[in-house]
């Protein structure tokens, strides 16, 4: 190649890369409007800490919607999984106390297990959520189902489906008998029902949240009321377990379950469809998972004395039956864990 070629070449590539950069200005920093730099900031070096009783589909939930929180705003976010023994959980809270986090965030099956803990982080100085499974103390916040309102809207259930045609008879089946659903929940069940004397609670039983137990416990109640209408029951996950009871029985056409859960596209809406449920209390996990995720934003901006302005967010419930569920009814971790 000719020396006045190659300068001439060089000379267009110099004139069209000093053109590119005209057309493509440097990212110039971004203004401040007057709270995003206080916002983003709130976050920087910050720790929130989870203890829930065990990891299980509406946990995974909460933790798929929290691992997508703190890795969009940078702060850190840490689990201890005590596998639903509470001793482990109260060793697990007592560690994560000792290390100070900013929040801490747990869940209890049992109404007064960790009421002491709960005080003893506030006075440390940690925000404190509790999550779903509430102790009798108040902390920062609340994000969970009404267990009352839960029991009252399954009894209602009862009466609209075990009433005029059938023998109105119906089980309770219960989780831990301290658990705040169980507390609380049979009361609203009991309490509704006192008003319709047609409907009898003919059994109202501990299955612990245990399918297997569930099942064993149904079975021998199939054979004791064999014309029973209905379980009552207090969690998808352990319900299935009576679903499953009565088909072995082959009372599919007599005996219906009454549930309630978070709205898994498995637990919930694929046993709707399938006939395992009658009828489905929503508690939606998928709105839970939301509001923990802001409650964590806004605690780490404000920063509140722990204990000082407590609040709560209770799940609005939502009935799903046969004829009402739909393709968007319920979710899947991985829509949560994409922010959906």
């Amino acid at each position: 190649m000719k020396l006045g070629n190659k300068k001439s070449i060089l000379g267009i590539a110099a004139f069209v890369a000093g053109t590119m950069g005209l057309l493509s200005p440097a990212l110039a920093e971004r203004p401040d409007d007057g709270l995003y730099d206080l916002y983003t900031s709130s976050f920087e070096d910050k720790v929130v800490a989870f203890v829930p009783i065990g990891m299980y589909d509406l946990t995974q939930g909460w933790i798929a919607a929290m691992e997508h929180s703190a890795e969009r705003l940078g702060y850190d976010f840490q689990v201890r999984d005590p596998n639903w023994s509470i001793d482990a959980g109260a060793q697990a809270l007592e560690q994560f106390i000792a290390e100070e986090p900013d929040i801490l965030i747990f869940q209890n099956n049992d109404m007064h297990a960790y009421t002491k803990l709960v005080q003893r982080a506030m006075q440390a100085g940690i925000n404190v959520i509790q999550m779903n499974l509430k102790t009798p103390v108040n902390s920062d916040a609340f994000i969970g189902g009404d267990w009352y309102a839960v029991g009252a809207a399954e009894a209602m259930e009862a009466v609209r489906l075990c009433g005029e045609g059938t023998s109105g008879k119906v089980a309770i089946l219960q989780g831990p008998v301290t658990s705040p659903p169980s507390l609380l929940g049979v009361a609203g069940i009991e309490d509704t029902l006192a008003d319709y004397p047609e409907i009898t609670i003919v059994a109202n039983q501990a299955a612990d949240w245990d399918a297997t137990k569930a099942h064993s416990i149904a079975s021998t109640l199939l054979r004791q009321h064999q014309d029973l209408c209905a379980f009552v029951g207090l969690w998808d996950n352990q319900d299935i377990g009576a679903a499953a009871a009565i088909r072995e029985a082959g009372m599919e056409d007599q005996v219906i379950v009454i549930t309630e859960g978070g709205g898994n596209q498995t637990s919930g809406c694929e046993n709707i469809r399938n006939g395992m449920f009658a009828s489905y209390t929503k508690v939606d996990t998928r709105d839970q998972a939301r509001q923990l995720a802001s409650a964590v934003e806004m605690l780490l901006q404000v920063n509140p004395e722990p204990g000082s302005q407590p609040f709560g967010l209770y799940t609005d419930n939502q009935l799903l039956t046969p004829e009402t569920v739909s393709d968007t009814s319920c979710w899947t971790i991985e829509q949560i864990r994409q922010g959906g």
